[in-house]
């Protein structure tokens, strides 16, 4: 198994470079209820990062999960019945906007990463997906990490077998 690393205790090299899970983005930036532990804990860790110079990738896959995930928490919020109706609402184009804000200041912190989709092993992907044991996406990012030889920054525990290295808040992870 690929090593494991606690992020309160971590120190980012400048000569790695790094991948963050939709999970961490949307704690740092996106609807997360104010005094959140882990946004803090988070948040700190991107400050950490970035203070040390080292590169930030990220995909059209996690901003895609970003700004779909945070619309469907608005939605349920908003106890709607109809995501579709939502989105033609005057309240969705307050929600885009918001969206479009953090994404942007997202894309301030990471370097969009591409061609990595032209270089996945599709049919192994698949196959492992086939098992049922994973998701489909979590998958994608994994080989996006390992041809990239990029660091995973995740918190979610869907990551426990994957075998590329990873930074973690989640005792979950870091256990083993």
């Amino acid at each position: 198994m690929a090593p494991r690393y606690d992020i309160d205790l971590y120190t980012f090299d400048p000569a790695a470079t790094y991948f963050l899970d939709t999970n961490v983005w949307i704690l740092v930036n996106g609807p997360t209820p104010p005094n959140n532990a882990r946004a803090a804990v988070y948040s700190n860790a991107i400050k950490r990062l970035h203070a040390s110079g080292a590169k930030t990738f990220i995909d059209a896959l996690v901003m895609s999960e970003f700004a779909n995930r945070w619309a469907r928490f608005e939605f349920q919020r908003t106890a709607g019945s109809d995501f579709k109706a939502f989105r033609k609402s005057a309240l969705f184009k307050v929600v885009a906007q918001d969206i479009a804000i953090a994404l942007r200041a997202i894309l301030s912190m990471a370097k969009p990463v591409s061609g990595a989709f032209a270089n996945i092993d599709l049919a192994g992907v698949i196959s492992t997906f086939e098992s049922g044991d994973s998701d489909f996406n979590d998958l994608l990012i994994v080989e996006t990490c390992r041809i990239r030889s990029c660091v995973l920054v995740t918190d979610d525990r869907d990551m426990k077998m994957s075998d590329v290295a990873i930074v973690t808040a989640n005792q979950a992870l870091l256990t083993p």
